[in-house]
């Protein structure tokens, strides 16, 4: 099956990269990586800049205190950089996953983590695409008020369950 043509990175197309990974790939988190990073290549640099906001928009408005007791139990313990690698392996597990974890962490039972349920590399996925496209680093192209305007976007789609803060 060949990837479906995808020109412009939004949240909604971020998801759709996200399932035909997991698809293509399954846990297979090298696999993943490269796919991703693959798929963004074949775009404008702007779209790997539009992936690296938006993976980090996703992993900023998981940060709550309800999924890191989850991913404390998943993972036999947590740290603050395990936690980070965690909302990377949630969003790589895809849309559905990612939204009933924030509306209820206890969802995360039901999921198979085949011992992994770290991702750290797939938040640097954007970035790796934008270096090999321009040369240069994601991070010099940082804009915080178009950042916030954008988490303040993704963030519409989230109904976080009672208890998760």
């Amino acid at each position: 099956m060949s990837p479906s043509p995808i020109t412009e990175i939004n949240k909604d197309t971020f998801w759709f990269l996200m399932t035909e990974a997991k698809e293509h790939c399954g846990q297979n988190q090298d696999a993943f990586l490269q796919w991703v990073e693959n798929r963004l290549l074949e775009m404008a640099p702007e779209q790997a800049l539009n992936f690296d906001a938006i993976i980090h928009g996703y992993r900023e408005l998981a940060h709550k205190y309800g999924l890191w007791t989850a991913a404390s139990i998943l993972c036999d313990g947590c740290t603050d950089d395990g936690f980070i690698d965690f909302r990377g392996w949630l969003i790589a597990q895809g849309k559905e996953v990612y939204m009933a974890a924030l509306k209820d962490p206890d969802s995360l039972a039901s999921i198979t983590t085949d011992g992994q349920c770290c991702f750290e590399c797939i938040s640097y996925a954007g970035n790796y695409a934008y270096e090999k496209l321009t040369g240069r680093n994601a991070n010099g192209c940082f804009d915080r008020v178009t950042y916030l305007a954008l988490v303040e976007e993704l963030k519409k789609d989230i109904v976080y369950g009672k208890g998760v803060d």
